[in-house]
């Protein structure tokens, strides 16, 4: 499995930390009856103030609050005027992390959260995979994790243990979008998807950098052009349909990333991984060629009704300087 991607700290911090506006704290932390009678039964007002804020912590975004780590203030001010006590004294909770931890576990007991492991893992896993073979990026994957933990009362998992799951699922995606992609391929399909990587006899560049050079001169010759390439791709017999297969979003993206790599990669990749790129490269390049013939050929009947255009003009504009010669003479030969 190749190298586990990554969060970045905004997009951890985006989905791990509580929202501090006022329209989200007041959707996610206004504390129920029950809430408040369970945090009164609480002695002090740092404690009170410190198990509503392990509540809210719990909803949203779903984990308990950390030993050592410090809550927004607006978070805190919030809760503190439901509860009706001033918010520095939750400072004193927090220097008890003893209490912090007793709190956190009556807290995920009272809103009836089950603990991440791996029977919820794999629950998970299973759910994302066919989201993640539609749009395998790590911060949506993860966005998705954590709602669906949200919805099914299970504590959100920790930053490492999210980033593996969804790296670990977009990596069973990819290898599904590969095999859909290159299952069912005749021997000279995959042999004309192979020589693309290939180089031109009668130059040095490879077929599929030829192909991607796509004249675009409105002359007749660069329609020729671009015919001659369309051929070669079409040649192939990778159907359109094929394409069907998995989300045009992710052909696209595959598409997209063969562009970004050199030939020589994509010859040296995996047998199904390459197979698959490269459906997805002549599917682009049947497709973009295509409109790239109808764009040329418009703007060459385009071209040529201009011409024609200019010659009636020019032709009406010398008819009509002879018609008024023509006119002027009947006038001085005609009776007076």
């Amino acid at each position: 499995m190749p190298r586990r991607p990554q969060l970045t700290e905004a997009q951890t911090a985006a989905l791990f930390d509580p929202p501090t506006d006022r329209r989200d704290l007041v959707r996610h932390y206004t504390l129920s009856a029950g809430d408040l009678a369970l945090v009164r039964a609480c002695r002090g007002d740092h404690n009170r103030l410190g198990f509503a804020l392990m509540l809210g912590y719990l909803r949203h975004p779903g984990r308990p609050l950390r030993i050592g780590e410090c809550p927004p203030a607006a978070l805190v001010a919030f809760l503190a005027e439901q509860v009706d006590v001033l918010p520095g004294c939750i400072e004193e909770y927090l220097a008890a992390p003893r209490t912090c931890r007793r709190h956190a576990a009556e807290a995920q007991e009272r809103l009836g959260l089950r603990p991440f492991g791996p029977r919820p893992a794999a629950a998970l896993a299973t759910w994302l995979l066919p989201l993640a073979i539609e749009d395998d990026r790590l911060a949506h994957l993860a966005g998705l994790v954590l709602e669906e933990c949200r919805r099914r009362r299970i504590a959100i998992p920790s930053p490492s243990a999210l980033e593996r799951l969804c790296a670990e699922v977009r990596h069973r995606a990819r290898r599904e979008v590969h095999r859909r992609l290159a299952e069912g391929l005749s021997a000279e399909q995959r042999q004309g998807l192979d020589a693309l990587t290939d180089r031109r006899p009668d130059s040095g560049q490879s077929w599929l950098t030829w192909l991607r050079q796509m004249p675009e001169a409105a002359r007749p010759t660069a329609m020729l052009g671009l015919i001659e390439r369309l051929a070669h791709v079409r040649k192939i017999g990778v159907d359109a349909a094929r394409g069907h297969r998995v989300h045009q979003a992710r052909l696209a993206q595959l598409a997209r990333e063969a562009g970004r790599t050199t030939v020589q990669h994509l010859a040296g990749l995996e047998r199904q991984r390459r197979h698959a790129t490269l459906v997805a490269v002549a599917l682009d390049l049947g497709a973009g060629l295509t409109d790239q013939a109808i764009d040329l050929f418009d703007r060459l009947v385009g071209t040529m009704f201009r011409k024609a255009e200019g010659r009636h003009a020019r032709a009406f504009q010398a008819d009509g300087r002879a018609i008024n010669d023509k006119v002027r003479l009947y006038a001085k030969v005609g009776p007076p």
